[in-house]
């Protein structure tokens, strides 16, 4: 049993039941010490303690304790967006008062040196020392994540709905504004961000000067020939109340995106200061991630198709330079590709390989974890993105654009394997390191590969890099001098001492976090989203579609694969997931690609509206048709029925419904013949029937007229008569 942070260990007693949980805080680089803090009673928080590495597995063996899948505090550690964005802020408070000395481990879970370490704090923060405790014990208890600093409120009060002030709260003002901020004034807000300060350029206190002249103006008055709007402050928000509005409403990011524009903001708000070296101080301390295009051109599954260079994503490990994870697509790159190629490298491996045909141990490609802090480009680690990786205790350390330098060794390795590519498949589709030119041979030509067989080339290729030499400008410890370390990826990476900041977390909970989200509807047909439904066994059982809500929301937040819309996940408020599958009527579209979906569902509802204006077309000749058809049965019906009374017309109906129904049976039976006259045998020929041309059209309708008033006349005479039709 390896044991690694964060892990969660369900202690039994004698009877097999549940005795005590307990988080793993830290994990000795010898494997020789471990400290634990219960985490069995959230209002009784304690401190950690240590506990022999050995005795902890022998107890595993021995089935006294077992790993502990989900955790049960994820709807905390793992909010929902809103809850995040509405308590962030006090959260980064008291991170800011326990960062620098949470981080001094195995200090700070020793009693002696824990206090110390406090006091030096209180005296630089001012902060009660009984409340830095606290934040230490809530920092501990929720797995060391920073959102474990969250005040909990999923059970308290009345969530999502508004209060009503109708006094102003806090001391009176010195100038006797007592103006309240309603829903009203903060739509009015927002038009005169958008009119002033972002279209206008002006900053805040210009805003709100043209704000109260535009909406809160008390009436006009000339001056200097002009109409100029009269301004009463005590009728108007004040600029501390609008720029308070302002700073809450928007983030640091998006204040100066509308001060001085989006790439001013990318690149010095959210600028990455020294390099990714200096940070990555041991395994599992730094990974880089990063996209390219792999120089070979690819062929579709059929062989005929040729479909050009695949999108490589790799995830690296600076410390170890192990390569942990990777994704070859053909789609392009974006944040979804991305999020894929981190959900590899954070789940085993083994079963991975299989799936391509290649069997390993899992000593061969040990790397089922995440790191503590991950690096990329910030087109696709974005503000959303990033917060979901924060959910799973991950850093982001994004660099700003033209800055490759920041994350070189991931640059690097992109370099080697295209250089391995084509010195491999040079004569198979390799692209040349230049731009082809006029008379250069197509490497299109030379195409061969597919996307299956490109993967596992890149399996065998990181399973060759991870066991070969390190580069000879690697910095060898101390260290690792006096341990013998194999001084390749792999060895680094087992390498005991290097593995303390390495965690795990279960695959629903990467998958979720990891994946884009969106909002969908219960309804009784399933969760609807996107014009699909959706189920599962739980939902089935517990009620939910006839009920037609989810833990009483009837909107929900679900996540999703865009690659293959087979099934969704929710979470629950419970903090567990469920995986959702379609249902039986959208089970056509199982296995497809979201963009498949939307192309059928347009081409159906482009085709439903061109049908329904046809339809109209449609039924004006129906109705025309069928007003025509009764005007004429009803003159007929006069016609013929001149004279007679209702009662008349009644007599004998039973009789005459079944003459007239053999009569026309014997006209429609599939036996009937053309009658013959008398002696004449069937054996006749068959006659020509010549059809009209365009003047002979009126006699024809004449003719079948004088047939059908024939046969009509010799059925009034038979009922008239009583005639037999046996």
């Amino acid at each position: 049993m390896l044991i690694v942070e964060n892990m969660i260990l369900l202690l039994l007693d004698m009877e097999q039941n549940q005795e005590s949980l307990q988080r793993v805080l830290w994990v000795s680089s010898d494997q020789d010490y471990v400290v634990l803090v219960d985490i069995t009673d959230r209002k009784n928080m304690k401190y950690p303690f240590f506990r022999k590495y050995e005795e902890i597995v022998n107890e595993a063996k021995e089935g006294q304790l077992r790993k502990l899948e989900i955790d049960p505090d994820l709807r905390l550690i793992s909010p929902d967006e809103e809850y995040l964005n509405k308590y962030r802020a006090k959260r980064d408070v008291k991170w800011e008062v326990i960062k620098d000395i949470v981080v001094q481990e195995p200090d700070i879970y020793i009693s002696e040196k824990r206090g110390p370490l406090v006091s030096m704090v209180e005296e630089i923060t001012g902060k009660n020392r009984r409340l830095i405790y606290d934040y230490l014990k809530k920092y501990w208890f929720y797995g060391k994540s920073i959102n474990g600093l969250l005040n909990d409120y999923f059970n308290c009060g009345s969530p999502g709905k508004p209060r009503n002030i109708t006094k102003k709260t806090g001391p009176r003002s010195a100038d006797g504004n007592d103006f309240i901020v309603t829903e009203k004034d903060k739509e009015i807000f927002k038009k005169a961000i958008k009119l002033y300060h972002e279209e206008g350029g002006m900053d805040i206190t210009e805003t709100h000067q043209h704000m109260c002249e535009k909406w809160y103006s008390s009436g006009l008055v000339r001056e200097q020939g002009v109409l100029v709007s009269i301004v009463k402050p005590e009728k108007s928000p004040t600029l501390k109340q609008f720029r308070t509005w302002y700073t809450k409403s928007y983030s640091k990011y998006d204040r100066e995106a509308k001060r001085r524009g989006k790439r001013k903001a990318e690149m010095e708000v959210r600028a990455l200061l020294g390099n990714a070296e200096e940070r990555a101080t041991s395994v599992g301390a730094l990974f880089e991630i990063d996209s390219t295009p792999a120089d070979i051109i690819l062929v579709a599954e059929d062989r005929k198709t040729i479909l050009g260079s695949p999108t490589l994503y790799m995830v690296k490990d600076v410390y170890s330079r192990f390569i942990g994870g990777f994704n070859a697509t053909l789609s392009h790159a974006s944040s979804v590709e991305q999020m894929v190629a981190i959900e590899n490298t954070a789940t085993n491996k083994v079963e991975f390989c299989r799936r391509y045909g290649i069997e390993i141990e899992e000593s061969d490609w040990p790397c089922a974890h995440l790191p503590r802090m991950i690096a990329g480009d910030r087109g696709e680690l974005k503000a959303k993105m990033s917060e979901n990786l924060v959910n799973i205790n991950v850093e982001i350390a994004n660099a700003p654009s033209f800055r490759g330098d920041l994350k070189p060794f991931i640059e690097q390795h992109f370099s080697l394997t295209n250089k391995k590519i084509r010195a491999l498949f040079s004569q198979y589709g390799a692209k040349p390191p230049k731009l082809i030119e006029r008379g250069d041979k197509d490497p299109a030509k030379n195409a061969v590969m597919t996307i299956y067989e490109f993967t596992q080339f890149m399996i065998m290729l990181i399973l060759t890099y991870n066991k070969s030499a390190l580069p000879k400008e690697y910095i060898v410890t101390q260290e690792m001098f006096e341990d013998k370390v194999e001084l390749t990826p792999l060895g680094i990476w087992n390498w005991n001492r290097g593995k303390k900041l390495l965690h795990v977390e279960p695959r629903d909970l990467l998958r979720y976090n990891l994946l884009p989200k969106e909002d969908a509807t219960v309804t009784r047909y399933g969760i609807k989203w996107k014009g699909m439904c959706y189920a599962s066994p739980r939902g089935i059982k517990e009620g939910w579609f006839v009920e037609e809500s989810i833990d009483g929301e009837k909107q929900i937040k679900i996540s999703y694969d865009p690659r293959n819309i087979s099934s969704i996940f929710i979470r629950l408020k419970d903090g567990s997931l469920d995986q959702c599958v379609l249902t039986d009527k959208f089970k056509e579209y199982d296995g497809l690609h979201l963009e498949d979906v939307k192309a059928i569902l347009k081409y159906k509802k482009d085709q439903l509206n061109q049908k329904e204006k046809e339809e109209k077309q449609h039924n004006a000749v129906l109705n025309a048709f069928s007003r025509k058809l009764a005007e004429n049965a009803k003159r007929e019906t006069q016609a013929a029925t001149t004279g007679m009374s209702y009662n008349q017309r009644q007599k004998d109906k039973r009789e005459n419904r079944k003459a007239e129904a053999r009569e026309r049976g014997s006209k429609d039976a599939w036996t009937a013949v053309t009658p013959s006259k008398s002696g004449e045998t069937n054996n006749h020929k068959a006659e020509i029937v010549e059809f009209p041309s365009r003047g002979q059209s009126n006699s024809v309708k004449e003719t079948q007229s004088e047939i059908q008033k024939r046969f009509s006349e010799k059925n009034k005479n038979r009922r008239r008569n009583h005639e037999s039709m046996e």
